[in-house]
């Protein structure tokens, strides 16, 4: 399995400002998988459905590969293959509060698939330390519609322990498949409404 490459929280506020205007428009290029109606969006093979706003961006797919390349580059990585991970619904309101989802094969187990989830929140944890910037994260679980999501949030903070940005990871196995789900946000108001409408979504 080609493990997911988490964005850089940092790095991500950049990218992800470059996304253009907001526009009515054939939303399907910017995925490799799932179809959109309206403000809808679902992946047939995930079973997932979910409601995006329709006031805020859908983000370009180019722009999400341009920042796999940035963090990539920020954490020296050169060995994450990103060619299995298949882009699903990502929608921003502004470069600080954004929403974004893949999903890969999976072969292994939970023993596996536990592991490479603990894997994931030392390597995070680990990237922010090596940028010298102070953070608190805080591992738990989230239940949506019968799926059950290990979550981890990183919150991270200027040198005056003023805190300026968060990143709250969602992963799970569904249908066979490794779902990851990122949420970057800047203050409650935001992140209330991108999770409220992950938590109304639909697995079938």
């Amino acid at each position: 399995m080609k493990i997911t490459l988490i964005p850089v929280l940092t790095i991500a506020l950049i990218l992800l400002g470059a996304c253009g205007a907001p526009a009515k428009k054939d939303y399907s290029k910017e995925v490799d998988e799932g179809t959109f109606d309206g403000n809808q969006y679902t992946s047939q093979a995930l079973g997932w459905t979910m409601e995006f706003p329709d006031n805020w961006i859908i983000t370009k797919k180019s722009s999400l590969e341009s920042l796999d390349e940035r963090t990539k580059e920020i954490v020296e990585d050169t060995s994450s293959n990103m060619a299995g991970i298949k882009r699903t619904l990502a929608f921003q309101k502004n470069y600080d509060n954004n929403f974004q989802s893949t999903w890969e094969e999976f072969s292994g187990d939970q023993t596996s698939y536990k592991r490479i989830i603990s894997d994931i929140h030392k390597t995070i944890y680990n990237n922010y330390l090596d940028q010298r910037t102070p953070l608190d994260s805080v591992a738990g679980q989230l239940k949506v519609s019968g799926i059950t999501f290990d979550t981890y949030q990183i919150s991270l903070f200027d040198k005056n322990a003023k805190n300026f940005a968060n990143q709250l990871l969602m992963t799970a196995l569904v249908k066979n498949k490794f779902m990851t789900v990122t949420i970057a946000y800047n203050n409650d108001a935001d992140k209330k409404k991108i999770l409220d409408l992950f938590k109304g979504s639909s697995f079938k």
